[in-house]
């Protein structure tokens, strides 16, 4: 778990909007986002502001958590899993023809 900063304001839409302390949060997108008592506030789903005063929108788990979020404290966030690149998925058929009982 890394810090990721500190909530500033709710919108109107339900978002929560966190200053960021990390440099470059553009990889964070899709990473789960908790408070300091291991609660799971929401998800990362953009990344607003200037370069250099970078801000991350979060979108909280339900209107529930969103009202309990307090402004202020420090939020801290865990990188999602990457996943590997390539390859088919299981149980997905191939296109073409190819071993049809073609003549």
């Amino acid at each position: 778990m890394k810090k990721l900063g500190v909530a500033v304001t709710k919108t109107r839409d339900g978002l929560l909007i966190v200053k960021s302390n990390i440099r470059d949060p553009r990889k964070l997108v899709g990473s789960l986002v908790y408070d300091k008592n291991m609660i799971r506030i929401g998800k990362i789903v953009d990344v607003i502001g200037r370069v250099d005063e970078p801000y991350v929108v979060v979108k909280p788990e339900s209107r529930e958590v969103l009202d309990m979020i307090e402004l202020g404290p420090v939020y801290y966030y865990v990188e999602r899993k990457k996943k590997p690149f390539g390859g088919r998925k299981k149980g997905k058929k191939r296109r073409g023809k190819k071993g049809r009982g073609r003549k």
